[in-house]
């Protein structure tokens, strides 16, 4: 299973993608608003949820890879639709997340990613809504956001697991 987009393949992760991951998630201007380490155990905790989830739910988060030059077959990271569990109150929402390499920052990836992610869940997942979890301070996931066409709800949610207030983003289908 795979979806294509003008630039970009998102597509079932391979062992190949563990360092490349590993590598975006240790870059402290990816994870600036996560609050998380991102040491090995943390790391093969992210690689294990990401099977269970796809495992458990028929659906989960791409790995995104670049389909244009310079970058081609480059891994920028990853977006899709995954129950944020870390939040329970939140936990059977359908979430799109998205986190992709900061060398792939300002070219509109994330957002070409998310809105591909956002309609495989409307049309083949039939979804009845997404939700989005973000750092009131993290603009650029905010325009992500807007440019797939959510709205923050105004509330306000603690992320126990990254100990910081996260806010709502929705999108009915």
């Amino acid at each position: 299973m795979q979806l294509r987009t003008q630039r970009l393949l998102l597509r079932e992760w391979r062992e190949s993608d563990r360092e490349p991951m590993a590598q975006i998630n240790r870059d402290p201007r990816v994870t600036e608003f996560l609050n998380q380490r991102a040491d090995r155990k943390s790391l093969r905790a992210f690689d294990a949820w990401l099977a269970s989830h796809w495992e458990r739910f028929g659906f989960g988060v791409w790995a995104v890879e670049c389909r244009v030059e310079p970058m081609r077959g480059v891994l920028l990271g990853f977006t899709g639709i995954a129950f944020p569990e870390f939040v329970p109150q939140l936990a059977s929402r359908p979430e799109l997340g998205w986190r992709l390499a900061s060398g792939a920052w300002g070219q509109g990836f994330a957002s070409e990613a998310a809105a591909a992610a956002r309609d495989d869940a409307f049309g083949r997942l039939a979804l009845p809504e997404l939700i989005s979890l973000i750092d009131e301070r993290n603009v650029r996931s905010q325009r992500v956001a807007e440019k797939v066409g959510m709205t923050q709800t105004g509330e306000s949610v603690l992320n126990a697991a990254q100990g910081n207030m996260v806010d709502i983003w929705q999108l009915p289908a």
